[in-house]
């Protein structure tokens, strides 16, 4: 076996001289990028200067006159650096004043803009347009929000899902089908959060049931994840049936957890027993306390017993769970508390119930004080 030839001190220090002249060049661009940035801001700042009162009279609602608002509309000086003020002013005001700021959008061809930016190879661009768009509230431009659903960007995917829902029912139950459509992942990119799609499928109301209705069929673990969430928020009873099944024989556990809560919310006295299975020990540990949280919802005797029946169990943290979802009731708060005092009551239940009926004693100790 040759021993390796050592490394030389000269190729040693060729290496080092080059690292630091990488640092000082990264350095430089650091630095330089900020400075352009403050020069890019502070000429900003010189351009809507003699505009910031008007912008202020008409996001303040102070325009009775209208004149702010004309100024506005007519400038030509400012350009694109008057529009981004306008849009971002328009996300921190409702009523007469953001309705004035999106008429002041519309004398200045912002729609026009914004359509064609929602072409640009920039998603930068394509956000921001989106962005315009979609605070615009114009069912109109429905269409061209649900187009930028299946942006390649799935930053400008988000914008867009936000967008549709800023339209709220008006956008119809094809825009909300789309929205499910995002969740999905494609090409091996994520889609639309769930969180996002869900908020918007909520703003979108009842023209979202029928899309909701038939996401909870769909193959995507996530779309079904999605669509059993928003049924149980939304109270869309007509998907109950449909949220039993996947309660209890979905395959993904995530899906089982969101349909058993949303039992909890458009559940039948009926669905008490199916739900009271789910709390089995071979279920589960998520699916077992989703359905303690979803019986302490429907409440009733029977849903009362089987969550007595898992005070003592052995993942404590279900026994914390159910303890807590039969305070909500009155039957079961007088079920606890006959656990606590309930001398041949396993010690692993009294446990449980003993600091949910210390949240209890000090609510009422605080309204007595009230």
């Amino acid at each position: 076996m040759t021993d390796q030839p050592p490394v030389s001190l000269a190729f040693l220090d060729e290496v080092l001289v080059g690292v630091l002249v990488l640092c000082v060049v990264l350095a430089l661009v650091v630095v330089l990028s900020r400075i352009r940035i403050a020069r890019r801001r502070e000429t900003v700042k010189q351009r809507l200067a003699p505009l910031r009162h008007d912008l202020l009279a008409v996001g303040a609602g102070e325009d009775e006159s209208g004149q702010a608002r004309s100024r506005l509309a007519q400038d030509r000086e400012a350009g694109t650096d008057l529009d981004r003020a306008v849009v971002d002013l328009l996300t921190k005001v409702r009523g007469t004043p953001a309705d004035d700021l999106v008429s002041v959008l519309r004398e200045r061809d912002a729609v026009a803009k914004a359509r064609r930016a929602l072409g640009s190879r920039s998603s930068v661009k394509r956000a921001r347009a989106t962005r315009t768009l979609g605070l615009l509230r114009d069912p109109a431009l429905t269409l061209d929000l649900v187009r930028m659903l299946d942006d390649r960007s799935g930053e400008v995917r988000i914008v867009a899902a936000r967008s549709v829902g800023a339209l709220g029912p008006e956008a119809g139950p094809s825009a909300a089908a789309s929205v499910l459509r995002a969740v999905r992942s494609r090409r091996s990119a994520p889609g639309v959060p769930a969180t996002v799609a869900m908020g918007t499928l909520t703003q979108l109301g009842v023209q979202s049931e029928p899309a909701v209705a038939l996401g909870l069929t769909d193959e995507d673990a996530g779309v079904r994840n999605v669509a059993a969430a928003v049924a149980g928020h939304s109270l869309f009873l007509s998907c109950t049936p449909r949220l039993t099944e996947l309660a209890a024989h979905d395959p993904d556990r995530m899906v089982r957890v969101s349909a058993t809560e949303a039992l909890g919310s458009v559940g039948r006295p009926a669905d008490v027993e199916p739900i009271a299975r789910l709390l089995a020990p071979h279920e589960p540990p998520a699916v077992r306390r989703a359905a303690a949280r979803a019986l302490g919802e429907l409440g009733g005797q029977m849903a009362v017993d089987a969550m007595v029946r898992v005070l003592a169990d052995d993942d404590r943290s279900l026994a914390v769970t159910s303890a807590t979802a039969l305070s909500q009731s009155e039957h079961g708060r007088s079920a606890i508390r006959a656990v606590s005092l309930d001398d041949d009551a396993a010690p692993t239940a009294r446990s449980a119930v003993a600091g949910v009926l210390q949240m209890l004693d000090l609510r009422d100790t605080g309204r007595g004080a009230r």
